[in-house]
């Protein structure tokens, strides 16, 4: 079993012996009546034990602020801490504590910033041997890596969400488009450049010409600051970038416009687009027309994405009311002719009765002759 001696004893058990020597001394000189020897024998107990206390005092102090500090430290507080000026061992401690509850509470710190999602903060590893501050960096850096994904993937959700939420949207308003392209394409174009943040939209839709020289992209809606724009009308395929789309049939977007390609007008003056975005409406390979977006920003890679979608959708919207155009179309050709067709019956019935009255009068005139022949026949015979 090991005794435990206290600090205090430890201290001065040799002033205690010095002491007990002067005792000695002190008894034995008493006794042989040297009282010079006894005086010095007692001031020497007296001195030695005034000595041990006060070494005792002095080594106990800056022990007991030490102990005191790691006390705390194992309790997870980390005090302030002030080295004292000495210039021993004991002072050297006291320093190399003060430094490690400073490093101490750096950690706290910058832990601190971390957990409220600020990594700007700094840390320094003490040396290359420190431990905790090798591992503090390492969740720093996990911890921001987990951080982007996260942000990524919100980021993501909500891009699908507004996606989602946009086909829906205009799927309902392809839903009631009626036989109208001017109107379905305005109202697309309106509520597309608003809902993409875009600056300028259009709808080229691809119409037979009737002279039979082709096809023309023709412009049908166009959306700009509440009003529409006057830019070029139609495009042939393979002319300008609309043309280009249709021959190509894959989206365009482009950061470096054609100079004077177009420019956004607004109340504060007129700016070059910063993008442009080209996208063909296809249906069964074939190009029925070409969305068009110009922003003074660059178009999210999300919202590219979208667009695109969109133009599927739209193909057969474009083509169902283009059918019923067309269907609309022959009807109404169909009703000029049976019209033409009634007039013409009307005309020949007519021409029939007239023929019917001109049959019977010539018949009454020709029965009216051969009695008046037989009258002079026999008149004369």
């Amino acid at each position: 079993m090991t005794i435990r001696a206290p600090l205090t004893l430890k201290i001065i058990w040799p002033y205690l012996v010095i002491a007990a020597l002067f005792f000695t001394i002190f008894l034995s000189e008493m006794e042989e009546g040297h009282p010079d020897v006894v005086w010095l024998s007692a001031i020497g107990v007296a001195l030695s034990l005034v000595l041990g206390v006060l070494h005792s005092i002095w080594l106990k102090k800056p022990i007991y602020r030490i102990r005191n500090l790691v006390v705390r430290l194992t309790r997870g507080n980390i005090p302030e801490f002030k080295a004292s000026h000495m210039a021993d061992e004991i002072g050297d401690l006291e320093r190399n504590l003060e430094k490690h509850v400073s490093s101490l509470r750096e950690v706290v710190a910058f832990s601190r910033s971390m957990a409220t999602g600020d990594f700007t903060g700094r840390y320094e590893k003490l040396s290359n041997e420190d431990e905790l501050g090798e591992a503090l960096l390492s969740l720093k850096e996990s911890l921001m890596v987990s951080l982007a994904d996260s942000e990524a993937r919100r980021r993501e959700e909500e891009n699908r969400t507004w996606s989602a939420q946009g086909l829906a949207k205009f799927s309902s308003l392809f839903r009631e488009a009626e036989d109208n392209l001017h109107d379905l394409s305005s109202e697309l174009m309106r509520e597309l450049v608003g809902y993409t943040e875009a600056d300028v939209g259009a709808l080229f839709i691809s119409m037979e010409q009737e002279d039979e020289t082709g096809v023309l992209f023709e412009l049908y809606g166009s959306y700009a600051f509440d009003r529409e724009k006057y830019i070029q009308r139609s495009f042939a395929p393979g002319v300008g970038l609309v043309g280009r789309t249709a021959i190509e049939k894959e989206l365009i977007y482009m950061t470096d416009l054609p100079a004077g390609y177009i420019k956004i007008r607004s109340g504060l003056g007129e700016d070059v687009p910063a993008s442009i975005l080209l996208v063909p409406v296809l249906l069964d390979n074939n190009v029925l027309g070409v969305m068009e977006l110009a922003s003074l920003g660059e178009i999210p890679v999300h919202q590219i994405e979208f667009v695109r979608q969109l133009a599927e959708a739209l193909a057969a919207t474009l083509a169902k009311v283009k059918a019923n155009l067309q269907n609309r179309k022959l009807f109404e050709q169909s009703k000029k002719q049976a019209e033409a067709l009634a007039s013409q019956e009307k005309v020949f019935r007519l021409n029939l009765e007239q023929l019917e009255k001109a049959q019977v009068q010539y018949t009454a005139r020709e029965a009216k002759l051969l009695d008046e022949l037989e009258a002079l026949r026999k008149k004369f015979t």
